[in-house]
């Protein structure tokens, strides 16, 4: 049985309570996973992007396959402050 998966970015502020999902990505099984993921990461400016797998196509049902954090991406707001 074959497995696809789906990378989604999440924006992250623990000062302003926000976990707010971005966008999502699907990602070939012969892609290289770590090097996607750092790609939508960065493209988004993510702090956090999980990666969820299924066996079917259209993603019906999903489990959480890694979770990955990218500090560089992380908020530099203060409480009160702007991201």
């Amino acid at each position: 049985m074959a497995s696809y998966y789906l990378a989604i970015t999440y924006d992250v502020c623990e000062h302003q309570n926000l976990y707010q999902d971005m966008n999502e990505y699907p990602i070939k099984s012969t892609d290289n996973l770590m090097e996607k993921v750092k790609e939508f990461a960065k493209q988004d400016i993510a702090p956090v992007v999980k990666v969820y797998e299924s066996n079917s196509s259209k993603f019906k049902h999903i489990e959480l396959f890694r979770e990955y954090k990218f500090k560089e991406y992380e908020c530099n707001c203060e409480n009160g402050g702007g991201t």
